[in-house]
């Protein structure tokens, strides 16, 4: 799987979200990279729809884990705030990869060291006209096959 996307509004970048939901296997990890307000919560509220999910999806920033229950049970991490891999190591980010769930991840590429394989992956950009999103999706074997941004803030928090 190898493919780009264009949404315009946040209901055909939910219905995209679905789509993706879909194709998944039953047990899948999804990593998310992309800028602020690129659609990364959008897309992951129409992959919680397919999979029935009854709460109200809402990016975890300062929880950095939610899980929902639907059809099958779905892992929703935010590694914004994290500082590095100590952190990811310290939320058990390690024990939430082992779980059979479908586990999705914001800000993936502040854990690149640490995604396991294979995964999807989702690179999320604004378009040109201010709804425009484009997204990219592959599914990805080999850390060379990668598309997740790379981090563009140091990890370290200043003192």
């Amino acid at each position: 799987m190898d493919e780009t996307i264009e949404t315009y509004e946040e209901a055909e970048t939910r219905a995209a979200g679905v789509r993706l939901a879909l194709s998944l296997p039953e047990y899948a990890l999804v990593a998310f990279s992309g800028e602020l307000g690129s659609g990364k919560t959008a897309f992951i509220r129409g992959m919680c729809e397919a999979f029935s999910c009854p709460e109200q999806v809402s990016s975890p920033t300062f929880t950095l884990i939610n899980e929902y229950s639907g059809t099958r049970t779905v892992l929703h991490c935010d590694l914004y705030r994290l500082s590095g891999t100590e952190d990811m190591h310290a939320i058990g980010l390690s024990d939430v990869f082992a779980r059979e769930a479908v586990i999705l991840i914001e800000w993936a590429e502040r854990a690149l060291p640490l995604l396991p394989f294979p995964r999807y992956e989702v690179a999320a950009w604004h378009g040109e006209e201010d709804a425009q999103r484009r997204y990219r999706i592959r599914y990805v074997k080999d850390p060379h096959d990668s598309i997740l941004f790379e981090p563009v803030e140091p990890f370290a928090r200043p003192l």
